[in-house]
């Protein structure tokens, strides 16, 4: 399924979201002729309605100041998607209010109809949770897009993490159209983490994609005792690969997310874009 529309996840609070992701994700959809949407969580924090607070620190007035902030910074960002995004590209501007702090839910329900869901990685402290809450809710791909060297962005030398297991084959799946569009693609197994005797072969990935229309390389890459998405961030930093496509592995209990060691280490800590399906 190509990627036609794309919504870009975006924080009013504490600080708005940088410029350089809005101009980012605008190269990608341009790139692909996909429409772009914003998603944009306004929080909204609720007073705290105790008297002691008040009278020694103006609680209350201070939690309208912060709410003051987060509407303006959301008026700023809403402002400067209609200014940058094209008329021929643009989508739906969404206004989120998230009450308390910035969360996924408000955000999962709406994002579960689009094809991508660009979330950028500046260091703000809910981002794991964020995308956490989305790669198990909104049933949706999600593009972990952190800065970089211009802001042109179309992806040319993708790099798919393969285990054989169920998240790593809905990350090929949902990844072929980009998969398509690039110039090579290299199929990538960590030998010696997991067991994957009991795994399709990255030989029959190849096969999967040629009958797509895709021409692949594979490579094995030695586990090197960290975890394998260290293994493979590495690869793709030495190879010099700019998309790397991987399974979101975790499991969703009760509303409660917990995501898998390699899922973690990319996500807190990525060095290039990082396409995770679950």
């Amino acid at each position: 399924m190509p990627v036609r529309d794309i919504i870009l996840q975006l924080n009013s609070y504490p600080e708005p979201t940088p410029d350089w992701a809005l101009e980012t994700s605008v190269s990608l959809a341009r790139a692909y002729g996909a429409k772009l949407s914003a998603g944009i969580c306004q929080v909204h924090v609720p007073p705290v309605s105790n008297w002691l607070a008040n009278k020694l620190i103006n609680a209350d007035g201070m939690i309208a100041q912060e709410n003051r902030k987060s509407s303006e910074n959301a008026k700023a960002l809403l402002s400067q998607f209609s200014l940058t995004v094209g008329d021929d590209i643009i989508g739906e501007s969404l206004l989120i209010e998230c009450p308390g702090m910035i969360t996924h839910w408000q955000l999962s329900a709406k994002a579960c109809i689009y094809d991508l869901i660009i979330v950028p990685v500046y260091g703000h402290k809910e981002t794991t949770a964020m995308v956490e809450g989305l790669v198990f809710e909104s049933g949706r791909p999600i593009l972990l897009l952190p800065e970089r060297d211009g802001r042109q962005l179309r992806f040319h030398s993708p790099v798919i993490g393969w285990d054989g297991s169920r998240a790593a084959a809905r990350a090929l799946a949902d990844a072929l159209s980009l998969c398509r569009e690039a110039t090579k693609v290299t199929v990538a197994s960590v030998t010696k983490e997991k067991d994957l005797s009991k795994a399709a072969p990255i030989a029959e990935v190849v096969r999967h994609l040629a009958r797509h229309d895709i021409a692949a390389d594979t490579i094995e890459i030695p586990f090197d005792g960290s975890d394998a998405g260290l293994v493979l961030q590495s690869y793709c930093e030495r190879s010099g690969s700019d998309l790397l496509i991987m399974g979101a592995y975790g499991l969703s209990r009760f509303r409660e997310f917990v995501l898998g060691g390699a899922t973690r280490s990319v996500l807190e800590n990525p060095k290039l874009p990082i396409f995770l399906s679950h």
